[in-house]
């Protein structure tokens, strides 16, 4: 029984990311990251709002991404979660798994994909051990930044599943570093 159950929230995540869009601002380095799209999205969400029906409502993330160092951006995305709890829900549970999961942008060549577990619900968190590993961007030309030894984050979720991520010395291949924030609400 709780393995259907860990499916159906899993499709839901799904369904709800299918028809999210993204907006982003013009690059300060000279690369953009894609324009307005409609792509389909990723099971990892993160929620923050207290209204919106327990499911099949109308409510959404809109969150900003923003990146400075090796490469520099911001992104502004929105992404529906009609099929999912209500923000506040959602915030007090996390996601399947005791996992919490910020907003991931899913644009063609910019994502941030980051986990916090276990998710013991709102509050904040910074001990690594918490999203070990779990850090990774995609910058806007493809790029791939991972969180190293020397790396630091920190994830504040509210009790409306509003919040606030920022990462320090994400490093790609050469060493390069990027760090940057992301804040999100929903409505």
């Amino acid at each position: 029984m709780r393995r259907s159950g860990l499916i159906l929230v899993g499709a839901a995540l799904v369904a709800a990311a299918c028809s999210s869009s993204t907006t982003a601002a013009p690059a300060t380095n000279g690369s953009a990251p894609a324009g307005s799209t409609n792509m389909a999205g990723s099971a990892s969400q993160a929620a923050n709002a207290t209204t919106g029906p327990a499911s099949g409502g109308s409510h959404q993330f809109t969150a900003t991404l923003t990146v400075t160092g090796a490469v520099k951006f911001t992104l502004t995305f929105t992404q529906p979660l009609s099929a999912l709890p209500a923000c506040s829900e959602i915030a007090k549970t996390g996601f399947s798994g005791k996992t919490w999961s910020i907003p991931q942008p899913n644009t063609q060549d910019s994502k941030l994909n980051w986990n916090v577990q276990p998710y013991t619900g709102p509050g904040a968190y910074s001990d690594s051990k918490t999203f070990e590993n779990s850090i990774e961007l995609t910058g806007p030309k493809g790029d791939q930044y991972d969180q190293v030894d020397s790396s630091a984050g920190s994830v504040t979720v509210n009790a409306d599943g509003s919040g606030s991520a920022t990462f320090q010395n994400l490093q790609d291949s050469l060493s390069k570093a990027v760090s940057g924030g992301e804040t999100w609400t929903c409505s």
